[in-house]
């Protein structure tokens, strides 16, 4: 009568589930690490499209002139006081800046008078590897909002 039973795992059994975890690890991070660009992507550009309109209705909500300002990748809304002349001037009221490598901020920069017509006419844009997010400001202050894939033109 044979009263000896095994008990836990053997070097093959264990070896096999380690090869299958990598294996499902290979296959996932590469997923996630797309999953992950795309949603900082989409998060940056909806941040910075929320910036311009809050900075429009700012000009005309507290009367003075509000300027959209980038500096390399940065994105400034500055409140320019009476000096319509350098949209980058004045006290910082918010900004948005881009940390991550994979997205790059372009554009010119505009400005609002306390109307909310434009002083300077321009674009911001957020591009990634595949896609673009643009705001562009024109004459009277009308916000053209544009997205598609390839970059900023």
């Amino acid at each position: 009568m044979n009263l000896h039973t095994n008990e836990g795992f053997s070097l093959v059994e264990t070896m096999v589930v380690i090869v299958l975890v990598a294996i499902l690890a290979l296959v996932a991070i590469p997923s996630f690490i797309k999953y992950y660009q795309t949603y900082k992507y989409i998060d940056y550009a909806s941040t910075m499209e929320n910036l311009v309109r809050w900075a429009r209705i700012t000009a005309m909500e507290r009367t003075i002139n509000v300027g959209i300002c980038r500096e390399g990748n940065t994105l400034k809304i500055i409140n320019m006081g009476t000096d319509r002349s350098n949209l980058c001037s004045g006290s910082i009221m918010h900004s948005l800046t881009i940390t991550d490598n994979f997205v790059s901020l372009s554009g010119s920069g505009a400005s609002f008078d306390p109307k909310g017509f434009a002083i300077h006419l321009g674009n911001v844009c957020i591009t990634n590897s595949s896609s673009y997010s643009k705001v562009s400001i024109s004459r009277f202050g009308a916000m053209r909002f544009e997205k598609g894939s390839g970059g900023c033109t």
